[in-house]
């Protein structure tokens, strides 16, 4: 079995064995389906939604992905500044840190009074959620920047911006990305936050609507699928980063 094909078919193979096993456990312990539904149970539940899936679906990954990109355009070229200037650094460094610890399902219903029902609020909390690791990572990376390449630029008369984009900013691709991974998967944590307590449709509105009508099964499958989102977002991450900064992945001796 080549390498490739081997990192799809363990994987694959053990989580279908692990469904296989709580399928079979579930009908042995005759387990009630309020408690802990079967896969079975899940995707009928599932199924009992229709085209109402699909759509809700749509509506919590439009949340996740503008929430992310805010969170980009805010995080990494705040991660540059706070990395280069010691000044903002100490000034600000201190607030992100202090806001980053607030737990954002506590301020979620305070923001929805504040900027009201509409998207804004849920942007709001997602970039919140997702915009500290991007934020970090990037003036880790920034930081993290080898001396004898900022010797070497400063020898050859790079000036201070020069130095950023041509020598710093490329040196911390790996980091950034590191970042992009962790926030892109807690973005959808926070926007079930924020549809927990302000929408009228999505994901975490229909496990909020499923749950309080005992619909278990149903919330489950809403729960699996925002998994599944998390997953595919997380390697559609992994993909940019080899497709368009391949040459910044470190390989294994003899790869």
């Amino acid at each position: 079995m080549s390498p490739a094909l081997r990192k799809i078919v363990l994987p694959v193979g053990t989580f279908l064995s692990f469904l296989l096993g709580w399928q079979l456990l579930s009908e042995a312990l005759d387990v009630p389906v309020y408690l802990l539904p079967s896969p079975l149970d899940i995707y009928e539940g599932g199924g009992k939604l229709g085209p109402a899936i699909l759509s809700n679906t749509l509506e919590t990954l439009k949340t996740i992905l503008l929430g992310f990109v805010c969170a980009c355009v805010v995080g990494i070229p705040l991660g540059v500044v706070v990395s280069v200037n010691r000044t903002i650094s100490e000034m600000i460094y201190p607030l992100i840190v202090f806001l980053n610890a607030i737990p954002i399902i506590a301020i979620a219903p305070i923001l929805v009074v504040i900027f009201g029902t509409d998207m804004t609020t849920r942007l709001i909390i997602v970039t919140l959620t997702c915009f500290f690791p991007i934020m970090v990572n990037t003036a880790a990376g920034m930081m993290d920047t080898p001396k004898e390449m900022l010797d070497l630029a400063r020898v050859a008369g790079a000036s201070r911006m020069g130095e950023i984009l041509s020598v710093r900013l490329p040196s911390a691709i790996p980091f950034i990305f590191s970042g992009l991974r962790i926030g892109v998967t807690v973005a959808v944590v926070g926007a079930v936050v924020a549809e927990f307590v302000n929408a009228n449709k999505g994901l975490g509105f229909l496990v909020t609507s499923s749950t309080a009508q005992f619909a278990i099964p149903t919330a489950t499958a809403c729960v699996v699928i925002l998994a599944v989102i998390s997953v595919v977002l997380y390697e559609a991450v992994n993909w940019a980063h080899r497709a368009f900064f391949g040459w910044s992945i470190k390989t294994k001796a003899g790869e």
